[in-house]
């Protein structure tokens, strides 16, 4: 049974993402930013860091991703729908905001390739490694819950 979730489990989760997002991509800064720093507005303090501007469409798009698992991820919202298409639907729907984003605020020059390339493979590795920490915090609580189970059973028993 999933325990219920309060509006400060979903300000934890909407901070954790953006905490995330913000080590990246200074990470990035550090590493692209001088060379990014003419052709990106992210980019636009160079090496230095993210100027405020971005930092605040950041947090917005935390909450959205946010906001986008919950409306996705619980039955709420959503009863009868597989997972794999719930999934899909949420990474479509992040996709495509951050895409608004990257057009509206010009994140990175939307006409050229490559940045759209570094984009995808960037959501790619990130959302790959989500899936993976997420499959192996299930595998973790699953055992947890055998072991317990096996327990009563074993109490029941003597």
């Amino acid at each position: 049974m999933e325990e219920k979730k309060t509006i400060f489990d979903y300000l934890g989760q909407v901070f954790l993402l953006y905490g995330i997002m913000t080590l990246m991509m200074n990470i990035f800064c550090v590493l692209f930013g001088e060379p990014a720093k003419e052709i990106s507005a992210m980019f636009a303090l160079g090496s230095e860091g993210l100027s405020v501007e971005i930092m605040m469409q950041y947090f917005i798009i935390a909450i959205f991703v946010t906001f986008s698992r919950f409306l996705f991820f619980t039955d709420i919202v959503i009863k009868k729908m597989p997972v794999p298409l719930r999934t899909l639907l949420m990474v479509i729907s992040v996709i495509g905001m951050t895409a608004f984003f990257i057009v509206k605020y010009g994140w990175f020059p939307s006409g050229m390739p490559e940045p759209w390339i570094m984009f995808i493979l960037c959501f790619s590795i990130c959302f790959g490694t989500s899936l993976l920490v997420m499959a192996l915090k299930e595998k973790a609580e699953n055992t947890k819950m055998e072991e317990a189970l096996k327990r009563i059973k074993e109490e029941e028993i003597v």
